[in-house]
This record gives C-alpha cells, sequence and structure tokens, in this order.
C-alpha cells in the first residue's frame, strides 16, 4: 500500500473526527469551559460559523459540523480514486458507479458511518482507561470523555443501570455493538467493491 495514501486517509479521517466531536460536544451539552472542548470549538469554528447561516441546527444536532464531515468523506473518495487508485482498481469504479454511489450516499455515509464507529471505540476505550487511572481525581481528559459519551451511553444506561451503582457495563455493551456494526459496514464495502 501506497505510504502517502495512508497518511492523506488519516489526515482526513482525523480532521473528521475533529468535526464529529464537536457534534457530539453539543448533542453532550458539554462544557465549553473544558480546555479541549475549547479547543475543539476554535478549530471547528472558522468552518462551522459560516456553514451555519446556511446549514442551522436541527435542535441540538450540529448539521453544519456533521454536513463538513460528510463532505471530507466525499472528497476522500474522489482524491482515492483519481490519484491513488491503480488503472484496474479504478476501472471497477467507473464514473456511474461512482456517481450512483455518491448520489445514494452509499459510499460516503458508509465511510462517515466507518470513521464515526471509530471515533466512538477511541472515545469509549479511552474512557474506560481514564476513569480506571484518574483514581477520583478532576481531569479535564476523564470530564471531556464523560460529556461526549454521554449522549450515546445514556440510552442504555436507562435501560440497563450500573450495577450496585458503581459498575457500569453500558460502554462494554457500546464497544461489542461498535465492532459488530465495524463488521457490517466492512463486508458491505468489500461487497461493493466486489460487484
Amino acid at each position: 500500500m501506497n505510504p502517502v495514501f495512508t497518511i492523506v486517509e488519516y489526515v482526513i479521517n482525523l480532521f473528521a473526527m475533529v468535526f464529529l466531536l464537536r457534534v457530539l460536544l453539543q448533542l453532550g451539552s458539554a462544557d465549553f469551559f473544558n480546555p479541549i472542548a475549547q479547543f475543539i470549538h476554535k478549530f471547528t469554528a472558522p468552518i462551522i460559523n459560516p456553514l451555519r447561516t446556511v446549514l442551522p441546527d436541527l435542535g441540538k444536532f450540529n448539521l453544519a459540523g456533521f454536513s463538513f464531515a460528510l463532505v471530507l468523506i466525499t472528497a476522500k473518495i474522489f482524491i482515492f480514486k483519481y490519484y491513488f487508485l491503480s488503472e484496474a482498481d479504478a476501472a471497477m469504479l467507473k464514473p456511474p458507479v461512482m456517481l450512483f454511489l455518491i448520489l445514494v450516499g452509499l459510499g460516503p455515509i458508509s465511510g462517515l458511518f466507518m470513521v464515526i464507529s471509530n471515533l466512538l471505540l477511541i472515545l469509549f476505550i479511552g474512557l474506560m482507561i481514564a476513569s480506571f487511572m484518574s483514581g477520583g481525581r478532576y481531569n479535564p481528559g476523564l470530564v471531556f470523555l464523560a460529556q461526549v459519551t454521554r449522549p450515546i451511553l445514556r440510552p442504555i444506561q436507562r435501560i440497563i443501570p450500573p450495577l450496585g451503582g458503581t459498575i457500569d457495563l453500558s460502554p462494554m455493551i457500546v464497544l461489542v455493538g461498535l465492532f459488530f456494526l465495524q463488521g457490517i459496514l466492512y463486508n458491505f464495502g468489500v461487497s461493493l467493491l466486489g460487484q
């Protein structure tokens, strides 16, 4: 695999994850005085603020941030098709097929879901490790992780409350679900390329 391809993919995915974190911060009503939340807000503001005039928020959902992450993933697909794929691989993705996938949203949306699932895996594993290492002390990183993951954990915690008041199984349930989702998305992508 081309190392430039890998670096470009990771950089685009990282930028998409930052914009998706902005969406999660708003969904979780995070404390914007947290230093990590302030960094994400300041980093994404030059792009999201002008986009909000065209794409206003839907309640707590930051439509501008989500849409920009989707645009990044769509751009990544086009960049890879035209600059990094070999002739044989690019021939499989003929322009009508690519146009259909983009118009229907299968390529970008499945790519976006894969980035979202990777981001959530990182957040939940980070939350579990940080909660063990904090020792009950205040840590802005732990507070940030708890606030960002709260919108996803809250519905599961209503169904399965913490055992004994302290042992919360909901992050593990979400991780298993994310691994399952990634397997489905991977198989879906392989089946698209195989046709």
